[in-house]
């Protein structure tokens, strides 16, 4: 199967829903492993290593941003932390004033007088209940910021600010899987419909991204994670792309997951292979699939999906801070009990 690098040209890719979808070649295991983390058989590509981030406090890190070098996780248990690569765990706002958090994000100079402080998608109302942002100022004090206009607007999942320099900057973007809707929120913290897809199938939603401008296929566009809901088959999972005007392309990015939970470019300081997508795949999610490890991350050369590192059980995010990549899995340990996981080069 032919997949897409930033700095090739693009193939162009079947959106069928009805005939079998492209899916990743065949990602076999992954011959040359090191770096197995304890009791967890995490395995990457050499030469890299992979290990399991011990960080006291944390319980089920969900989603993670990049916070002046440090991690900024929230916990599906409650709260978000700032966790250092040594391990250390400061709350920013913990269980009590923050529950069932989901994406994270931080506001960016001219996001009205909000720049550096911390947003969270969280369903404070309980973990079905409505989404809404909550902002945490630089006091640590915790506010509600924005509120969805749909009761649907359940299930959160991502938040993103537009990237700068394009149609969407100045805006934060609030995934919310139950009503397949991604929502813009401005800097006086009115929330409206930016797009919603349920066509041809209803969706979940997963993750938002934004591509570099020298993406010669998706500059200029905003990419979502989403895989179609309640189907049996395994690799329906995609890359699909979204204009300024919230609308939903015919040609998708990539194709060929279960579920794409989170992307990124590798950094030059990446080692062997700096510049390249990598792109977590949740798989199954563990409670529906006896805790089978079948989390993976592809990285995309040469048009090509390589396999890159596997062993996780449900990665749900992944983010570069610095020289590494940082993947959140809540369910690393079992359910319920998860891990940061950290991947770097050793070059």
């Amino acid at each position: 199967m032919n997949f897409s690098k930033r700095k090739n040209s693009f193939s162009t890719f079947a959106t069928a829903f009805s005939v079998a979808v492209l899916a990743i070649a065949a990602l076999p295991s992954l011959t040359n492993s090191i770096a197995r983390a304890s009791g967890a058989g995490l395995e990457v590509e050499v030469p890299f290593e992979m290990k399991a981030l011990k960080a006291p406090g944390l319980v089920a890190p969900y989603f993670v941003q990049d916070h002046h070098g440090a991690m900024l996780v929230s916990d599906q248990a409650g709260g978000v932390y700032s966790v250092t690569f040594a391990g250390k765990v400061t709350a920013l706002a913990d269980k009590t004033k923050i529950k069932n958090p989901a994406g994270v994000a931080i506001g960016p100079a001219g996001f009205g007088a909000y720049a550096d402080n911390v947003f969270v998608l969280a369903a404070a109302g309980g973990i079905k209940g409505a989404c809404e942002v909550e902002r945490i100022d630089k006091s640590g004090a915790v506010s509600t910021f924005a509120k969805m206009p749909d009761a649907g607007a359940t299930e959160c999942r991502d938040l993103e600010f537009g990237a700068a320099n394009s149609p969407f900057a100045g805006k934060l973007y609030a995934a919310v899987s139950g009503n397949a809707t991604i929502y813009a929120i401005d800097s006086s913290g009115k929330a409206s419909v930016f797009g919603t897809y349920t066509k041809p199938v209803p969706f979940e939603l997963t993750t938002i991204s934004f591509p570099p401008s020298s993406d010669t296929k998706a500059a200029g566009m905003m990419l979502v994670g989403m895989r179609a809901k309640g189907s049996f088959a395994a690799k329906v999972g995609r890359i699909s792309m979204v204009g300024a005007d919230g609308k939903m392309k015919d040609e998708v990015y990539l194709v060929g997951f279960i579920r794409p939970s989170g992307f990124a470019w590798s950094p030059s300081t990446f080692g062997s292979y700096s510049d390249e997508l990598l792109i977590a795949d949740t798989g199954k999610f563990a409670s529906e699939n006896d805790n089978e490890r079948d989390g993976v991350i592809v990285r995309v050369e040469r048009n090509l999906a390589r396999p890159f590192a596997s062993g996780l059980m449900d990665p749900t995010d992944m983010k570069f801070i610095g020289s590494k990549a940082v993947i959140c899995d809540p369910a690393e340990k079992g359910k319920g009990q998860g891990a940061i996981v950290i991947i770097s080069s050793m070059l």
